[in-house]
């Protein structure tokens, strides 16, 4: 995982549930793996988080506290069970959340505003890919290798994509169009993947993708969910209505095969395979 706070940060923010609060337990090793953090290192970031009003939660003597946090509530307005914890109320969030790890948590607009400000920031420094999406292709295989660093009873799967066909919009409709159809392309690789694993953009559309921990059907099953929104994208430039395009992607997931770095040459390989045998299809097998 990349070792910079700042992605941790978006990756923890767009774990969140967006509008209303919903229940959430804040220790979920699922969730901390989704922000790269670990579950101690998580809690913290959810109590900071709360304190720069990116994330709300609906326990009404946390909100005092996190409030006493703000400087924005005085004391006569909080109740006597609360002021004995009224001069470090950081240290009082964290015994509350270590007392109850569900909670009722939710992104708020100011939080939504954090995550396209931390995407161009991450985009700038050349941690996400320059449309600001997904992560750069120069994390992937450390991250692959620490994936496979994991217990052997820990599934790893690597997805292999690119567009078919995209050669043409650029060609017809310049560049400009291009990245239009670019970016919505790798919008449905980051929505289908969500919290379940980490899309990679290399050169031009090519993605990799690495999850952890699902099993091989559910990563084919992410592809193929990826390739039907691909091919269902309808982009437009200029008013104009640019052509369709699809995409080729291969599934490799350790085990079956050998639990190596290999498995994104395997992954690569049945891409290609993919594109071969007449594209917009997944190929999950040799």
């Amino acid at each position: 995982m990349v070792d910079d706070i700042r992605y941790a940060e978006l990756r923890f923010l767009q774990s969140l549930p967006k509008g209303p609060t919903e229940v959430f337990n804040h220790q979920d090793p699922r969730k901390a793996e989704a922000s790269g953090l670990n579950p101690t290192m998580f809690m913290e970031m959810v109590v900071t988080m709360m304190e720069e009003a990116y994330v709300r939660i609906a326990d009404q003597n946390a909100q005092l506290l996190v409030g006493k946090l703000r400087g924005e509530v005085s004391m006569r307005l909080v109740p006597s069970m609360l002021q004995s914890q009224w001069d470090n109320p950081r240290e009082a969030l964290e015994r509350l959340f270590l007392g109850n790890n569900l909670h009722s948590l939710g992104l708020t607009y100011r939080g939504l505003r954090r995550i396209d400000e931390l995407r161009e920031v991450l985009a700038r420094d050349r941690i996400l890919e320059p449309f600001g999406v997904l992560l750069s292709m120069q994390y992937f295989r450390k991250d692959l290798q620490d994936a496979l660093s994991l217990g052997g009873n820990v599934a790893v799967s690597v997805l292999y994509a690119d567009m078919d066909h995209f050669k043409i919009v650029n060609t017809e409709f310049g560049q400009s169009a291009g990245d239009v159809v670019m970016e919505a392309y790798l919008r449905v690789v980051r929505d289908q993947i969500g919290v379940f694993g980490t899309a990679y953009r290399g050169v031009g559309d090519e993605v990799a993708i690495l999850i952890k921990g699902q099993g091989h059907a559910r990563a084919v099953d992410f592809a193929e969910k990826i390739r039907r929104d691909v091919e269902a994208l309808e982009c437009k430039y200029e008013g104009r209505t640019l052509p369709k395009v699809t995409a080729s992607t291969g599934v490799a997931t350790a085990p079956p095969e050998a639990r190596q770095m290999e498995l994104e040459t395997v992954a690569e390989e049945r891409k290609r395979l993919a594109k071969t045998e007449g594209r917009n299809r997944v190929v999950a097998k040799g």
